[in-house]
C-alpha cells in the first residue's frame, strides 16, 4: 500500500504542475487516477489515506527535476524527493518516544496495580459474604436447636400433665358412681392402667 500511495502522489504532483489553464483539482485527480490505472489495472484504492498523508511536510510539492523557475533562464538543479510515507504512529522525538515508553510502562504497572486492587476487593467481599453466610447457618442451627428443645419441654410438660390427669382419674373412687356410668368409668380406668402398665383388678 505504501508503494502505491508513493507512486500516486508523484503522478498527482506531476499532473498538478502541468495542469492547463482552467483545469480544476478534480481534473488533476482524474488525470492522476487514469495514469495510475494504466500502471495498476485495479486502480487506486487508497485515496482517503493519501488525503491524510499528503498534508505532511515531507509530502509538500517540490520543483520537478529539470523544472525552470520563474524569471530564470537556468534550470533548477535536480531535487531528491523522498516520497516515503511517514509513519503516522512514529514519534520523531527520541525523548517523546522514551516518555511514551515510560507512559506505557506506567500504564501497564497501573493496570496491574488496578487489577490487583480489584482482586483484593473481590477477595474481601467474597470472604465477607462467606462470613455472613456462615453466621446465618450458625444462627439457623441455634434457632433449630432451641426450637427442638422447646418442643421437647412442651412434650414433657404435656406428658406430665396427662400422667397426673390419668393418675387422678385412675385413683378416684368409683363407689358412688351411678350404675349407668359405672361401666364407662371402669373401662376408662382399665384403659389407663393398660397404658402405664399398672395393675388393675376390676
Amino acid at each position: 500500500m505504501h508503494s502505491k500511495i508513493n507512486f500516486f502522489n508523484g503522478l498527482y504532483q506531476q499532473a498538478d504542475r502541468t495542469r492547463a489553464s482552467g483545469c480544476q483539482d478534480l481534473d488533476v485527480m482524474k488525470i492522476a487516477l487514469k495514469e495510475f490505472k494504466a500502471r495498476f489495472p485495479s486502480g487506486f484504492q487508497h485515496i482517503e489515506a493519501w488525503e491524510v498523508v499528503r498534508k505532511h511536510e515531507k509530502w509538500a510539492q517540490v520543483p520537478l527535476m529539470g523544472e525552470e523557475g520563474e524569471g530564470s533562464a537556468h534550470k533548477r538543479k535536480p531535487v531528491d524527493v523522498d516520497f516515503s510515507i511517514p509513519d503516522m504512529n512514529e514519534d520523531p522525538s527520541p525523548q517523546r518516544a522514551q516518555r511514551r515508553d515510560k507512559r506505557q510502562a506506567t500504564s501497564s504497572e497501573g493496570s496491574s496495580a488496578e487489577l490487583a486492587a480489584q482482586f483484593k476487593v473481590y477477595t474481601a467481599m467474597k470472604e465477607a459474604k462467606q462470613a455472613v453466610e456462615l453466621e446465618a447457618i450458625e444462627l439457623r442451627k441455634k434457632r433449630e436447636s432451641e426450637a427442638r428443645e422447646l418442643i421437647s419441654v412442651q412434650l414433657e410438660t404435656m406428658k406430665n400433665y396427662n400422667y397426673d390427669r390419668d393418675m387422678k382419674t385412675f385413683l378416684k373412687p368409683h363407689d358412688d358412681v351411678p350404675p349407668s356410668m359405672l361401666p364407662i368409668i371402669l373401662a376408662r380406668k382399665r384403659e389407663i392402667a393398660n397404658k402405664y402398665g399398672w395393675p388393675c383388678d376390676f
